[in-house]
Protein backbone atom coordinates (compact mmCIF):
# COMPACT_ATOMS: atom_id res chain seq x y z
CA UNK A 1 0.00 0.00 0.00
CA UNK A 2 1.14 3.35 -1.21
CA UNK A 3 1.69 6.29 1.22
CA UNK A 4 -1.35 7.93 -0.61
CA UNK A 5 -3.32 5.15 0.03
CA UNK A 6 -2.78 4.98 3.25
CA UNK A 7 -3.25 8.62 3.96
CA UNK A 8 -6.80 8.32 2.11
CA UNK A 9 -7.96 5.60 4.00
CA UNK A 10 -6.85 6.93 7.31
CA UNK A 11 -8.58 10.10 5.97
CA UNK A 12 -11.68 8.74 5.34
CA UNK A 13 -11.87 6.62 8.49
CA UNK A 14 -11.16 9.71 10.06
CA UNK A 15 -14.48 11.25 8.12
CA UNK A 16 -16.36 7.87 9.35
CA UNK A 17 -15.45 8.28 12.83
CA UNK A 18 -15.80 12.12 12.97
CA UNK A 19 -19.58 11.52 11.82
CA UNK A 20 -19.88 8.52 14.81
CA UNK A 21 -18.60 10.76 17.03
CA UNK A 22 -21.38 13.67 16.51
CA UNK A 23 -23.95 11.08 16.63
CA UNK A 24 -22.61 9.65 19.82
CA UNK A 25 -22.51 13.22 21.29
CA UNK A 26 -25.99 13.83 20.15
CA UNK A 27 -27.76 10.74 21.23
CA UNK A 28 -25.72 10.95 24.44
CA UNK A 29 -27.10 14.44 25.18
CA UNK A 30 -30.52 13.65 24.38
CA UNK A 31 -30.60 10.15 26.18
CA UNK A 32 -28.80 11.91 29.19
CA UNK A 33 -30.38 15.59 29.17
CA UNK A 34 -34.10 14.95 27.72
CA UNK A 35 -34.51 11.94 28.49
CA UNK A 36 -32.86 11.68 32.13
CA UNK A 37 -31.44 8.23 31.27
CA UNK A 38 -28.25 7.05 33.71
CA UNK A 39 -24.89 8.76 31.90
CA UNK A 40 -23.23 5.61 31.62
CA UNK A 41 -26.59 4.40 30.04
CA UNK A 42 -26.82 6.80 27.76
CA UNK A 43 -22.98 6.73 26.69
CA UNK A 44 -23.48 2.94 26.22
CA UNK A 45 -26.31 3.33 24.10
CA UNK A 46 -24.98 6.36 21.94
CA UNK A 47 -21.89 4.41 21.57
CA UNK A 48 -23.22 1.35 20.38
CA UNK A 49 -25.44 3.01 17.55
CA UNK A 50 -22.56 5.43 16.08
CA UNK A 51 -20.61 2.49 16.17
CA UNK A 52 -22.53 0.20 14.06
CA UNK A 53 -23.02 2.87 11.73
CA UNK A 54 -19.94 3.24 11.36
CA UNK A 55 -19.22 -0.02 10.39
CA UNK A 56 -21.37 0.36 7.77
CA UNK A 57 -19.34 3.21 6.76
CA UNK A 58 -16.05 1.63 6.86
CA UNK A 59 -17.33 -1.31 4.95
CA UNK A 60 -18.81 0.29 2.54
CA UNK A 61 -16.84 3.51 1.70
CA UNK A 62 -13.18 4.03 4.16
CA UNK A 63 -12.25 0.54 3.00
CA UNK A 64 -14.61 -1.47 0.55
CA UNK A 65 -13.39 -4.62 1.04
CA UNK A 66 -15.99 -6.93 0.78
CA UNK A 67 -14.84 -9.81 0.09
CA UNK A 68 -15.56 -11.42 3.13
CA UNK A 69 -19.05 -12.39 3.91
CA UNK A 70 -20.64 -9.49 5.88
CA UNK A 71 -22.05 -11.74 8.80
CA UNK A 72 -18.01 -12.73 9.66
CA UNK A 73 -17.09 -8.92 9.27
CA UNK A 74 -19.42 -8.18 11.21
CA UNK A 75 -18.61 -10.23 14.26
CA UNK A 76 -14.90 -9.44 13.99
CA UNK A 77 -16.00 -5.62 14.06
CA UNK A 78 -18.06 -6.49 17.13
CA UNK A 79 -14.93 -8.32 18.60
CA UNK A 80 -13.22 -4.82 17.97
CA UNK A 81 -15.87 -2.58 19.40
CA UNK A 82 -16.57 -4.79 22.28
CA UNK A 83 -13.38 -3.87 23.79
CA UNK A 84 -13.50 -0.33 22.28
CA UNK A 85 -16.65 -0.22 24.83
CA UNK A 86 -14.76 -1.53 27.48
CA UNK A 87 -11.53 0.96 26.79
CA UNK A 88 -14.35 3.97 26.23
CA UNK A 89 -16.37 3.08 30.13
CA UNK A 90 -13.09 2.81 31.54
CA UNK A 91 -11.52 6.13 30.48
CA UNK A 92 -14.95 7.80 31.05
CA UNK A 93 -15.30 6.36 34.34
CA UNK A 94 -11.72 7.46 35.17
CA UNK A 95 -11.32 10.43 34.08
CA UNK A 96 -14.62 12.10 35.57
CA UNK A 97 -14.41 9.77 38.81
CA UNK A 98 -10.87 9.85 39.72
CA UNK A 99 -9.60 12.72 38.25
CA UNK A 100 -12.81 14.69 38.54
CA UNK A 101 -12.80 16.05 34.63
CA UNK A 102 -16.01 16.75 33.22
CA UNK A 103 -18.15 14.44 32.25
CA UNK A 104 -18.64 15.21 28.46
CA UNK A 105 -14.38 16.02 28.02
CA UNK A 106 -13.78 12.73 29.62
CA UNK A 107 -16.13 11.06 26.68
CA UNK A 108 -13.52 13.01 24.36
CA UNK A 109 -10.68 11.35 25.94
CA UNK A 110 -11.64 8.75 25.99
CA UNK A 111 -13.22 9.30 21.91
CA UNK A 112 -9.86 10.04 20.63
CA UNK A 113 -7.48 7.46 22.36
CA UNK A 114 -10.24 4.75 20.97
CA UNK A 115 -10.27 6.11 17.44
CA UNK A 116 -6.88 4.92 17.48
CA UNK A 117 -7.74 1.64 18.42
CA UNK A 118 -10.03 1.22 16.45
CA UNK A 119 -7.99 2.48 13.18
CA UNK A 120 -5.36 0.30 13.95
CA UNK A 121 -8.00 -3.34 14.62
CA UNK A 122 -9.88 -2.53 12.05
CA UNK A 123 -7.24 -1.68 9.49
CA UNK A 124 -5.54 -5.07 10.62
CA UNK A 125 -7.96 -7.25 11.56
CA UNK A 126 -11.72 -6.09 10.64
CA UNK A 127 -10.85 -5.29 6.93
CA UNK A 128 -7.66 -6.23 6.50
CA UNK A 129 -6.20 -3.14 4.26
CA UNK A 130 -2.75 -2.51 5.56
Amino acid sequence: MSDFQFIFIFFKFSVSGLCGVLINFLLTFLLKEKLFLNKYISNSSALTIALFINFILNRNWTYQVNLEPVFSQFLKFLLVVTVSVLINHVIVYVSHKNFKFNFYFSKLIAVALVFIWNFVMHSIYTFKSI
